[in-house]
């Protein structure tokens, strides 16, 4: 049986200012692709020397934005973490902050990533729910289809509640940053 750990970053940029100034710490150009805050570094950094399973884990899959990415390499050391554009945020449209950079300069800040992505995301401006639950099932599929049966997944609360539960549900109620959740794909719950 396959053991997947599902993660949602340390806290971003994106995520303090939303208090500040509302949803325009999502949509403003000026926000995108945030990175960590120190406190999501410290919070990932703590995870790293806390969580137990941790050693365990034979290969990472970690969204392509640099949030995500900052937050796996404070996690895991010497494990192979793979870049894919299916576990980025939802919506993947009008907000900035969930849009990725280029996969040239994301390879020079992560160069010990794998990047299985195009140079640029391709998401329109027009993602539906539909959309993120097609993304979720070809992940599952996915990693259904890998040898590998110690898995973690670096993404984001939006994409992971669809991911676990099968639904996005109240925007509002977020997963926890940086707190491990089991899930079965079996069952397809956690």
């Amino acid at each position: 049986m396959k053991k997947i750990w599902c993660i949602r970053h340390g806290t971003a940029l994106h995520n303090f200012l939303f208090k500040k100034i509302g949803t325009k710490a999502y949509t403003l150009p000026i926000y995108r692709d945030t990175c960590l805050l120190e406190e999501g570094h410290q919070q990932s950094n703590e995870l790293s020397k806390s969580w137990k399973e941790k050693n365990e884990i034979e290969i990472v899959f970690v969204s392509p934005l640099t949030r995500t990415l900052q937050t796996a390499r404070n996690i895991f050391q010497n494990i192979k973490m793979i870049a894919n554009d299916d576990i980025m945020e939802y919506p993947q449209s009008l907000d900035y902050c969930n849009k990725r950079r280029e996969k040239s300069l994301l390879q020079i800040e992560f160069p010990n990533v794998t990047y299985n992505i195009p140079e640029e995301s391709n998401w329109g401006n027009t993602e539906t729910l539909f959309d993120l639950k097609k993304r979720s099932d070809n992940f599952k599929e996915m990693l259904r289809k890998i040898p590998e049966k110690n898995i973690c997944v670096v993404s984001h609360s939006s994409f992971l509640k669809e991911f676990l539960f099968g639904e996005v549900g109240n925007r509002n109620e977020e997963i926890d940053h940086c707190a491990p959740i089991l899930f079965n794909l079996n069952s397809s719950t956690p």
